[in-house]
């Protein structure tokens, strides 16, 4: 099916994805309360490790039931690959917070980082549209992934002492260059004009918050005491964002008479 028989989201549909938006938001305001009155009261309550996995599964059926209201065939089948990968994802890494059993860098993690990687690889081909814009790429245009990766390669360096420590001196690096790549490639699409304005831009704000998702987990799981207990109790306010933006993304928002197709 080509991406003129998709439509724009109207109507019923439109009211039954904000009701959904709207019942995510208030489950992930219960979800950082717990998080701070966990920090504060010195609990640990279970709940936001029950809950979080849950802000993924609602995105992910906003994402399952996009129909005929989604951009194209193919950046949808990406989309949801992608969160096959993420929500089993969240899962393990919810895991590895509340079992005492499994630690950082154990197999649970590691399961849990490939598909993250994984679910990456979907989401750079997704939003690379097919990177036929490298062909013409100036010097001009260096500045954008000298800015994701720079930033990134300085937090890596800043911590690297610590990342050696919890054994992440292989997979932080490697896990880095994805989620870079993911942003770089997504701020791409708002730049070239690749998807519809709104499309493009909350995949570049998805792709973002995924990045400082990853710098603050990273931290919390370096074990720098306060710092790192505080940086926890932000890590999914960006992340729950990134993956309601990410579904959000996949539908058709306006009528447009040009999508550039990979």
């Amino acid at each position: 099916m080509s991406a003129h028989h998709f439509v724009a989201i109207s109507g019923g549909k439109r009211k039954v994805i904000f009701i959904l938006l709207g019942l995510t938001l208030v489950l992930a305001g219960s979800v950082y309360s717990a998080d701070w009155m966990n920090y504060f009261n010195g609990t640990s309550s279970l709940y936001p490790a029950i809950a979080k996995p849950c802000i993924t599964l609602m995105a992910f059926i906003m994402v399952l039931i996009t129909g005929a209201n989604r951009l194209e065939r193919r950046d949808w089948n990406l989309l949801l690959l992608a969160f096959l990968c993420m929500l089993p994802t969240d899962i393990l890494m919810s895991l590895v917070v509340v079992s005492p059993t499994l630690s950082v860098g154990g197999w649970v993690f590691m399961v849990g980082g490939v598909l993250s990687i994984v679910a990456h690889v979907f989401l750079i081909i997704r939003v690379g549209r097919g990177l036929k814009y490298l062909k013409k790429f100036k010097a001009k245009d260096l500045w954008l992934p000298l800015v994701i990766y720079g930033s990134a390669v300085v937090v890596l360096l800043v911590l690297w002492s610590d990342v050696v420590r919890v054994g992440h001196a292989v997979i932080g690096p490697i896990y880095t260059a994805f989620f870079c790549t993911t942003m770089w490639f997504a701020w791409e699409t708002v730049r070239r004009k690749l998807y519809p304005a709104p499309n493009a831009w909350m995949a570049a704000i998805a792709a973002t918050c995924w990045y400082a998702t990853e710098i603050l987990g990273e931290i919390y799981n370096l074990g720098l005491g306060t710092l790192s207990n505080i940086t926890f109790c932000f890590v999914w306010v960006f992340y729950g964002a990134n993956v309601v933006l990410w579904a959000l993304s996949g539908y058709r928002w306006r009528e447009d008479k040009k999508i550039h197709s990979h």
